[in-house]
């Protein structure tokens, strides 16, 4: 393999899991498995520290073991190399996703609660929606693709509508 198509496979695998997250989420944790994924907008308020486990964590527990698997057909079955850079996209989305999510949005991690970029606030903002509606955006790094066009982050914050950034609370 070239250099290029490991970057390559390594960026389809990372956006290609907002697509994957978005599907999941909409169809999955808001449909067949919401019993599970209640408990995560029920305690999205709750102290990260102190925080026990509950339902909503077999979901990326579940991605983990795919991905897990996947790393071990890739290192150890000939012609399934391939997997290994896509794997490491996929990973890499999962570490982002956890810092984003639970650092910035919920502010579990008590540094990151001082984020505040347009971008950090706007998908607060989208997160806080989607907890409040149980609906719109199920995605996390691009919400408005699915809000529309009034949700990007340069537009919402010229309007000045968007409170100071807070961690989710509903």
């Amino acid at each position: 393999m070239n250099l290029v198509t490991p970057l390559l496979l390594c960026a389809v695998g990372f956006l290609g899991m907002e697509a994957v997250t978005y599907v999941v989420h909409r169809f999955v944790m808001h449909g067949s498995l919401e019993r599970l994924h209640r408990s995560h907008h029920r305690n999205a308020a709750a102290a990260f520290a102190r925080k026990s486990p509950e339902p909503n964590d077999v979901f990326p527990l579940a991605f983990s073991v795919v991905v897990v698997g996947g790393l071990a057909l890739g290192f150890n079955v000939s012609g399934f190399a391939w997997l290994l850079p896509l794997l490491v996209g996929v990973t890499l989305y999962g570490l982002v996703y956890t810092v984003i999510h639970d650092g910035i949005i919920h502010g579990r991690i008590k540094w990151m609660k001082r984020v505040h970029s347009s971008w950090a606030i706007s998908l607060g903002s989208a997160h806080r929606e989607h907890h409040r509606s149980n609906g719109e955006p199920y995605g996390m790094l691009f919400p408005w693709i699915t809000l529309g066009r009034d949700a990007r982050p340069v537009q919402t914050l010229r309007s000045g509508s968007l409170p100071s950034h807070v961690p989710v609370d509903q």
